[in-house]
Parts: structure tokens; C-alpha cells; sequence
């Protein structure tokens, strides 16, 4: 597979794939006798994956990041139960 395609296919990757071909490689990685070059092959593969999780953690946060500022700042409402008309007297009088 040219480079270009498997690039393109690993960013391609949801987060749980790429974690999941990752601890399969840390696996192969630590219990099998293989030689230097597919070990320097995964060991690169095994960071590209990495990294891209990063990525993907890094990105998660910035947009929980951003939900919480648009809470704070008030962009957000949540309604509050005893606005429904429901007070904490009634729910335990049920």
C-alpha cells in the first residue's frame, strides 16, 4: 500500500480502532521473537497511532472545553428540575 492511502486510512480511524490496533502492536511488541525490521515497523506504526490518539483526546477536550465556557458564560441554560414545577418536597412525598 503506497504511503499516501495508509495515511489517509489511519486518520481515517475512529479512536477506538486506533487504540485497539495499538495494544495489538504493544502485544506483538512484548511477547514475540521478531526481527529488528518489522520491529522498527511497527514501533514507527505503533507512534503514528499514538499520536493520533492524542490527537483525538486533545480535540475531545477542546470541545468540552468549549461547552463548559459556553455554560459559564451563560450561552447555555440548563433548566433545573424544580423549574418544571417539581419541587424536592414532592419528589420524596412519590
Amino acid at each position: 500500500m503506497p504511503p499516501s492511502q495508509k495515511k489517509g486510512t489511519e486518520e481515517n480511524l475512529q479512536f477506538e480502532e486506533a487504540i485497539e490496533k495499538l495494544e495489538s502492536i504493544i502485544e506483538r511488541m512484548e511477547s514475540e521473537q521478531i526481527p529488528l525490521q518489522e520491529l522498527l515497523k511497527d514501533y514507527e506504526e505503533g507512534t503514528k497511532l499514538l499520536k493520533l490518539c492524542r490527537d483525538r483526546i486533545d480535540g475531545a477536550r477542546q470541545k468540552v472545553d468549549k461547552i463548559n465556557k459556553e455554560l459559564t458564560n451563560g450561552s447555555v441554560m440548563l433548566e433545573s428540575l424544580e423549574d418544571d414545577g417539581i419541587s424536592s418536597n414532592e419528589e420524596t412525598d412519590n
